[in-house]
C-alpha cells in the first residue's frame, strides 16, 4: 500500500473518533499507533507494560483503598477480561501524582513498579492532547462558568450529601489528610469562576508543570499546548469545564507530536 493510500485509509479511521482527530498532529505512522492505543484503559501510576500489567494485577483493590482523590476505579462486568483490574477515567477523576504515590506503594503484586514511587519524574502514563481546540473557552475569551465549579463537586467523594446539595463544603472538626486534599483542589478550582479560565495549566500536577503543558496564544485567545513532559495524569482532562482535553493511555510525546 503506498503512502497516500496508507494516509486516505488513516484519515477514514479517525473521521468519527473526536479524541482521535488530533492524531493529525503526528505522522501517519504515529497515529495509527495512537489508534491501537486509544483502546488501552488509563492505567494508574507506575503500571507496566499493559499485558504484564493484566497478568500482574491481582484485582485486590489496595491501590485503590489508599488513593487520596479517589482516582483510582476497577473494571466491572463490561470489562470481563479485566475485570477487577485499576484504572482511571479522567473524565470522573484524573490522578494528582500526589506525594509519594501510595497507590503504588500499596501495590503487592509488582502490576504497579515500585521504582516509579521514588520520583514522581519516572510516571508515564500516557499523553494528553488537545482534542477539541474550539471548545476551548480561552481561546474565544469566555470565563469559567459556576457549572465548572458543580462538576468538580460531584469529582469529589469525600463530601457529606448536605454539601453536595448544597454546593457548599461545611467545616468539620479533623478533617482527614484525604478530605483536606480534595477540598483544596475543590476550592482552587471555584476561584476561577467567572474568571479566564487558564485551569489546565495553572492546576497541572506536574512539578514543573509549565514543561508539561502552558497557554500559547492563538487569534485573540489563547490555547493550551501540551509539553514534553506531559505524564498523561489526565488531570487537565477532568478539570477543562468544556470537554478540550482527552489522553492517550500509554502513548508517549514523541509519537503524538513528532513532525512528518
Amino acid at each position: 500500500m503506498n503512502e497516500e493510500k496508507k494516509r486516505r485509509k488513516f484519515l477514514k479511521q479517525i473521521a468519527g473518533l473526536g479524541v482521535l482527530g488530533l492524531a493529525a498532529v503526528g505522522t501517519i505512522a504515529g497515529g495509527e499507533v495512537l489508534l491501537e492505543k486509544e483502546k488501552v484503559r488509563l492505567r494508574p501510576p507506575g503500571a507496566v507494560e499493559e499485558h504484564h500489567f493484566l497478568a500482574l494485577c491481582i484485582k485486590c483493590g489496595q491501590c485503590l483503598q489508599v488513593c487520596p482523590y479517589d482516582s483510582i476505579l476497577l473494571e466491572d462486568i463490561d470489562n470481563p477480561a479485566a475485570l477487577g483490574t485499576a484504572y482511571i477515567d479522567p473524565d470522573r477523576r484524573g490522578c494528582y501524582l500526589c506525594k509519594a504515590l501510595p497507590c503504588i506503594l500499596a501495590c503487592p503484586s509488582g502490576a504497579l513498579e515500585h521504582e516509579v514511587a521514588e520520583d514522581v519524574h519516572k510516571v508515564h502514563m500516557g499523553v494528553a492532547v488537545v482534542a477539541n481546540e474550539e471548545a476551548c473557552l480561552a481561546l474565544h475569551n469566555k470565563p469559567v462558568p459556576p457549572s465548572e465549579r458543580d462538576l468538580i463537586f460531584e469529582h469529589t467523594k469525600v463530601l457529606t450529601p448536605a454539601e453536595r446539595r448544597a454546593k457548599k463544603v461545611y467545616n468539620i472538626p479533623n478533617p482527614s489528610e484525604k478530605r483536606q486534599l480534595q477540598i483544596d483542589l475543590l476550592k482552587k478550582v471555584e476561584s476561577y469562576v467567572g474568571k479566564p479560565c487558564t485551569i489546565c495549566a495553572d492546576l497541572c500536577p506536574y512539578p514543573e508543570k509549565e514543561e508539561a503543558i502552558g497557554m500559547v496564544a492563538k487569534g485573540d485567545g489563547f490555547v493550551p499546548e501540551i509539553r514534553q513532559k506531559c505524564v498523561g495524569c489526565g488531570a487537565c482532562v477532568e478539570l477543562c469545564p468544556t470537554d478540550v482535553l482527552k489522553v492517550i493511555p500509554r502513548a508517549t510525546w514523541e509519537e503524538v507530536y513528532k513532525k512528518a
